[in-house]
């Protein structure tokens, strides 16, 4: 088949492509022959119609879907033997298919462009890590205290600040109780900031079984808008203390801790400052990797095709609008009349959303392109293995399960897509760091905060 494409731009070519008529007549044959096997017409036996009344029952129907079938097929054999890089459907812009004459073809389809990469081995990047202190390292071991902590029913002395509380209690915005607003046999911490702040704080020097009135001032930035920045009237009911009895700090408790095998509270120390650096450093080098994304994308502008921009807004003005809608303790209910209206999702985004993630949308965009070509360049791929092992170790994280149901189930809902994805990113970054420059400093923390 003689395919000639023409370049429209960057992303839209246009196909022109010829059916010889021998083709299509073979094709009618052949449908008229399963026709006849299949219909039942009075004074025949199936499949002893005669081809020329079948032809005039059904000739105009056969021939459309034919040609359409035909035409159809043959379009996408063009892309494949092109290796164009499509996007969504092609679109038919002339067909001339008259009796006895080879069939012509033409339709326009929006590609993936080209992309060639700037050298990128002269960016520079600065990779900040914070210094481990003595504080960090402090208070990771007291969260190990925090959990291996005693659990003690207190029952003779009033709420202390760090108790768990075991509370009822209801609330009233003005004279009128709200959903959500009460619960039963709650386990707080007092003084944690767990609840509205100031509540839990309250509830210091409460007896079992005392009820207690508390008013607090709902902050402005409350997930639950209906009652953020409003004053909301609390009642309280003690049903029970717990105190928490943490662990000497010494050489036994520093051997105590699980699946760690420390020898002393030294040895402790030495290794939280070890894991804390790691931990550190990995995070350093993540975030470096997303700044040289960043750089490349910079070096690289492309065209992106109008059909693939607008469902990546419709997409991230969507994720937006759930967000939105989730914040607010709204489920939202679409109407289907908005133009901005999603029929597979029921949701309605607004235009001035749509028009606002155009520009994020064609960032992202922009970044996915690049660095798919830059894993090509650089061979970047994830082996079927690799693939494999981090289903394991994310499932056991999950807490385990049949490998094979889980990563069956993850490929049905287009978990292991993104995985995979991810790991190729992953992948292609760390490859294309071999090949800049990055320079390690040492940074405080409070300054590390205070630059982001």
């Amino acid at each position: 088949m003689k395919i000639e494409i023409e370049d429209v731009d960057s992303c839209n070519k246009k196909i022109k492509f010829e059916i010889p008529h021998q083709e299509y007549d073979k094709k009618v044959k052949q449908y008229y022959q399963r026709l006849g096997q299949q219909v039942k017409v009075p004074g025949f036996r199936k499949g002893k119609v005669p081809l020329a009344l079948l032809e005039k029952q059904f000739g105009p129907d056969v021939k459309k879907e034919v040609l359409s079938n035909l035409i159809s097929e043959e379009l996408n054999n063009a892309i494949v033997e092109k290796d164009l890089r499509a996007v969504g459907q092609p679109h038919l812009l002339e067909v001339n298919a008259e009796e006895g004459t080879d069939i012509t073809v033409s339709a326009s389809i929006e590609v993936l462009p080209t992309v060639k990469l700037q050298d990128y081995s002269s960016i520079e990047l600065k990779m900040e890590t914070p210094r481990i202190t003595d504080e960090d390292i402090n208070q990771t071991i007291e969260v190990m205290r925090q959990r291996m902590a005693k659990i003690i029913t207190v029952t003779d002395r009033p709420a202390q600040d760090k108790d768990l509380l075991k509370i009822d209690f209801t609330s009233k915005l003005g004279d009128q109780p709200f959903e959500g607003g009460s619960a039963q046999d709650q386990i707080i911490q007092a003084g944690s900031g767990q609840l509205v702040e100031g509540l839990d704080k309250g509830m210091i020097g409460m007896e079992i079984g005392e009820t207690r009135d508390i008013q607090v001032q709902v902050p402005k930035d409350y997930h639950n808008k209906k009652i953020a920045g409003k004053d909301v009237d609390f009642q309280i009911v003690l049903k029970g203390i717990q105190e928490q009895k943490l662990p000497d700090l010494d050489d036994d408790f520093a051997r105590s801790v699980e699946d760690k095998n420390y020898k002393s509270l030294d040895d402790m120390k030495q290794n939280v400052r070890s894991e804390l650096e790691g931990y550190e450093h990995k995070e350093a080098r993540k975030a470096v990797k997303k700044k040289l994304a960043e750089k490349i994308t910079e070096l690289n502008q492309v065209d992106i095709p109008e059909g693939l921009l607008k469902n990546q807004v419709q997409f991230m003005a969507e994720q937006a609008r759930k967000k939105q809608d989730k914040e607010s303790g709204h489920q939202h209910q679409g109407h289907g009349h908005d133009h901005g209206h999603d029929q597979d999702h029921g949701i309605e985004v607004n235009p001035e959303l749509l028009k606002q993630y155009r520009e994020p949308a064609m960032k992202a965009l922009q970044e996915e392109l690049i660095l798919d070509q830059l894993a090509r360049d650089l061979k970047a791929e994830v082996t079927e293995e690799e693939l494999e092992q981090e289903v394991k170790n994310m499932s056991q994280l999950l807490g385990g399960g049949n490998l094979q149901q889980i990563k069956r189930e993850w490929e049905k809902n287009g978990i292991l897509a993104r995985l995979h994805n991810r790991m190729k990113r992953d992948k292609t970054l760390e490859a294309a760091l071999e090949k800049v420059t990055i320079k390690e400093e040492k940074v405080d923390r409070k300054d590390l905060i205070a630059d982001n």
